[in-house]
């Protein structure tokens, strides 16, 4: 079974990398707790085949601490899973136009944030580069443009 775990900057891309994995075979689940992803995948590996190829959304807004997601991550390898984490960003001004095409505010924009601080909000919750666990975890990064 092959998972892949998809996260990253609010307004990155992750919405958009999710229909192009399930467009090509993915079975897609969308806002998965961490501590869920390790029995959905049992659930999963016993389906026959069926469900062979997941992609789990996780958005670091929920509120858990990254180590649950490495925790996680750590669980399906010792389980014999191939699971990777791929890492979305995009730069302010790309973040912006999404808001503004989407006409939804930033998930991050309270307070009386603009936009632009909120497009930056994120980098501050441990997911990227130097945040807890990416040194084991084997992330990879995606740029979006």
């Amino acid at each position: 079974m092959e998972i892949l775990i998809i996260s990253g900057m609010s307004g990155a891309g992750k919405s958009r990398a999710a229909i192009c994995l399930e467009d090509s075979g993915y079975y897609i689940v969308d806002n998965l707790p961490a501590e869920m992803m390790v029995k959905f995948a049992e659930f999963c590996a016993a389906a026959g085949g069926r469900y062979d190829r997941l992609a789990f959304v996780y958005d670091v807004r929920a509120g858990e601490p990254f180590d649950r997601l490495t925790g996680a991550v750590e669980e399906l390898r010792r389980q014999g899973l191939r699971c990777r984490l791929l890492f979305l960003e995009a730069d302010t001004k790309t973040i912006i136009n999404r808001y503004k095409e989407t006409r939804r505010s930033h998930p991050l924009c309270g307070d009386g944030a603009s936009i632009e601080e909120a497009g930056t909000g994120d980098a501050g919750t441990g997911a990227g580069a130097g945040g807890p666990g990416a040194g084991h975890v084997g992330i990879f990064y995606g740029q979006a443009a």
